[in-house]
């Protein structure tokens, strides 16, 4: 089948510790941010708590929280994202200082800056004097069509099991339900990663809660069986205008559940961006009526 090899790309800075990815367009956006992980050890059972949130793009999880004294705050769930992040109207209102820094997007770095939140609550979940990171999302809010004014990282999300029910449109924290589908997956220094199959090539994927579709990387398509298509267009993230293309791959295969063929965005990045990941995994991909995060069996599980 047609096979093409990546163009070549240019070397970017090099990425601070936290780095940021935001794609977006009419059925696409990704938010990935490095950070700390903290979800490898086992925890006590804990209460279970649910709360509804909506859902956007089919798949984006935007539950209500709050933010410092703000009540009443937009916040997007992604387990993509290390450490969470809050907008930079959102910071200035709670009348934050913090230190300044560079945030490191896959396509280039922009100023950013590092402050302490008092108190951050979303349903059960609650921390204090978090370290977040300040973005500007005004570009995700007029993606989506909804203000958001932060989004919950894995540093607060791996706290707890969780469990997404979209038909109900509930999320359930405190629990994994057991799933008609499994597949392990791994504990990175900042993400959690599953493998997907595509031919006979393994790709390394971030799962990735605030993607709700797949996105490779054009540097790392070698060997990828895929058939590219004449889809072109242009997302925003922080940095401005993103370009980015499509392809198909034939066949994918996520644990032993087929789930080819996919439609996959191609996106150009640094370097040295997240050197040892294919792209991003989008809950769209598994076409989920549920889906649940097992931190401590590390079990991501779902049914269709």
């Amino acid at each position: 089948m047609p096979r093409r090899q990546p163009r070549g790309i240019s070397t970017g800075r090099t990425i601070a510790r936290v780095t940021l990815l935001v794609v977006l367009n009419s059925s696409l956006c990704a938010v990935g941010v490095g950070g700390d992980l903290t979800v490898r050890t086992a925890r006590p059972a804990q209460p279970i708590s649910e709360i509804p949130f909506k859902a956007y793009q089919d798949y984006l999880i935007v539950v209500e929280g709050r933010i410092g004294n703000l009540e009443h705050q937009n916040l997007l769930l992604d387990t993509g994202s290390n450490p969470s992040m809050i907008d930079r109207s959102v910071s200035a209102r709670l009348g934050l200082q913090g230190t300044s820094r560079d945030l490191s997007l896959f396509n280039k770095s922009v100023s950013s800056e590092n402050v302490t939140l008092p108190d951050l609550q979303c349903g059960p979940l609650r921390r204090q004097n978090l370290s977040v990171m300040v973005a500007d999302f005004s570009a995700i809010s007029r993606g989506l069509g909804a203000r958001i004014d932060g989004v919950i990282g894995l540093d607060v999300l791996g706290a707890t099991n969780f469990t997404v029910d979209y038909a109900k449109r509930r999320i359930s924290f405190g629990t994994a339900s057991v799933e008609h589908h499994t597949v392990a997956f791994t504990s990175g220094e900042q993400f959690i990663t599953v493998n997907v199959k595509s031919g006979g090539r393994q790709l390394h994927l971030l799962v990735d809660t605030g993607t709700p579709h797949l996105v490779l990387f054009e540097s790392r398509l070698r060997g990828v069986d895929y058939v590219p298509t004449s889809v072109v267009g242009t997302g925003h993230n922080a940095s401005g205008n993103v370009r980015f293309g499509a392809v198909v791959l034939p066949q994918a295969t996520i644990g032993t559940l087929e789930v080819g063929p996919q439609r996959a965005s191609v996106v150009t990045r640094q370097q040295d961006f997240a050197s040892d990941l294919d792209g991003l995994m989008g809950l769209s991909c598994l076409r989920p009526k549920r889906i649940s995060f097992d931190f401590e069996r590390q079990l991501l599980g779902w049914s269709d």
